[in-house]
C-alpha cells in the first residue's frame, strides 16, 4: 500500500471513530434521561405508597410549576387518575397505580440494559478501530525510517 492510500484509510477510520463517538455520547445522554424518569417515578411510588396509608381527606400540595405549590384537598385519596399510555388517563385505585408505575420502571430498566449493551457494543466497536489506525500509523513510520 502506498503511503497516501494509508493516509485516506487512516482518516477514513477517524470518521467513523468520530462518528462512534457522537453516537456513544447520544446513547449515554438517553441512558440518565431515563434514569432522570426512573428516579421521578420512585418519588410518585413513595408519594403513593403515603397516599395508600391514610384514610379520608388529605391535605397536600400540588406543584403549579415554576416552583410554586397550593394546597389542595384530596376528598378521594384511594383512587388515582394515571396516564396508561398514548395520552390516555384511567382511574385506578393507588394500589392498581403503585403497580402500572413499578412496571413502567421495570420496562425503562431494560431500556438501560439494552442501551447499555449497545454502547459497550460501540465502544468495541472504537477500540479495534483505534488499534487498525495505531497499526496504519505505526506501518507508515516504519516506512519512513526504512528511507
Amino acid at each position: 500500500m502506498q503511503e497516501e492510500e494509508v493516509q485516506r484509510k487512516i482518516q477514513e477510520r477517524l470518521a467513523i471513530l468520530q462518528q462512534l463517538r457522537a453516537e456513544s455520547e447520544a446513547v449515554q445522554r438517553r441512558i440518565i434521561e431515563i434514569e432522570l424518569v426512573q428516579n421521578e417515578l420512585d418519588k410518585t411510588i413513595e408519594s403513593l405508597e403515603y397516599f395508600n396509608s391514610l384514610e379520608g381527606n388529605v391535605e397536600a400540595l400540588m406543584n403549579l410549576g415554576g416552583g410554586v405549590f397550593a394546597y389542595v384537598d384530596v376528598k378521594e385519596s384511594k383512587k388515582m387518575l394515571v396516564d396508561v399510555g398514548a395520552g390516555v388517563i384511567a382511574e385506578k385505585e393507588v394500589g392498581e397505580a403503585i403497580e402500572t408505575l413499578k412496571k413502567r420502571k421495570e420496562r425503562l430498566s431494560e431500556t438501560v440494559t439494552k442501551l447499555e449493551q449497545l454502547l459497550e457494543q460501540i465502544m468495541s466497536q472504537a477500540e479495534r478501530i483505534q488499534m487498525e489506525i495505531a497499526q496504519m500509523a505505526r506501518a507508515v513510520e516504519e516506512r519512513q525510517e526504512r528511507k
